[in-house]
């Protein structure tokens, strides 16, 4: 029988015995104990005391405001010539952290993504370069068409954004009257900028919250629906 403070024999086979020594199973079991202890310390922490922080938290990372472009109204001359409207202009957008760029085969489909935008392949490159960003834009206002062929690539981290680009059927003819607008539609000449705030509408909002991949998962809050802009038809006559 093993005497007290020395060591504990578990067998009598001299190929199999083992010692340890008291002080060292009393440190193993307090140091278990203690692990626990400071995990039932964390978990109560977590979900009691600092439940509020984490909440906001949460939502501060997954939680997004989207906005909800409105369709900015139409020009028309006194004959009901159609001088300006807008048409769907995807924007594509990406979370460069998120594309897998060491795959072959992503690799291959971004080149195809920079060759649809026209861009120039150093130029889409960089773009992505800084993996630390988690929303960088690669294009705005993308052809519906274009955007299409890019969105049936299916990269993870390439993403679409709806938005409008102005059209003047009449061309320079009219421009001088008309005006035009810059990339986030507001008006910079003539009537599109003299009626920019009727023109323009208000756009809406919708909260909900996204997962890693930026999908919507779920809607929260209220939403706001967007207000199009209004028609304005002109006194003059584009054809004189």
């Amino acid at each position: 029988m093993p005497r007290r403070g020395h060591s504990v024999q578990y067998t009598t086979s001299p190929l199999l015995a083992s010692k340890t020594p008291v002080w060292r199973s009393r440190f193993i079991v307090a140091a278990i104990a203690l692990g626990f202890v400071v995990l039932a310390g964390r978990a109560a922490y977590v979900q009691v005391i600092g439940n509020d922080f984490f909440q906001r938290q949460g939502a501060v990372r997954f939680a997004r405001t989207l906005d909800m472009p409105a369709n900015r109204g139409r020009i028309f001359d006194r004959n009901g010539l159609l001088l300006a409207s807008s048409v769907i202009a995807p924007s594509i957008w990406a979370i460069p952290e998120d594309i897998e760029r060491d795959d072959p085969d992503v690799k291959a489909k971004l080149k195809l993504v920079a060759k649809l935008l026209e861009m120039p392949q150093k130029d889409f490159d960089k773009k992505l370069e800084d993996e630390d960003k988690t929303f960088v834009w690669i294009k705005r206002q993308v052809d519906a068409p274009i955007a299409k062929q890019i969105a049936d690539l299916n990269i993870k981290g390439i993403y679409q954004r709806k938005e409008y680009k102005r059209q003047y059927p009449n061309g320079e003819s009219a421009a001088h009257v008309v005006g035009f607008t810059n990339v986030e539609d507001r008006g910079q000449e003539g009537i599109e900028l003299q009626f920019d705030r009727e023109l323009a509408g208000r756009a809406g909002s919708r909260r909900v919250i996204k997962d890693r991949l930026g999908r919507v998962v779920e809607g929260v809050g209220e939403t706001v629906p967007p207000l199009d802009g209004k028609d304005i038809q002109l006194s003059v006559d584009s054809k004189v």
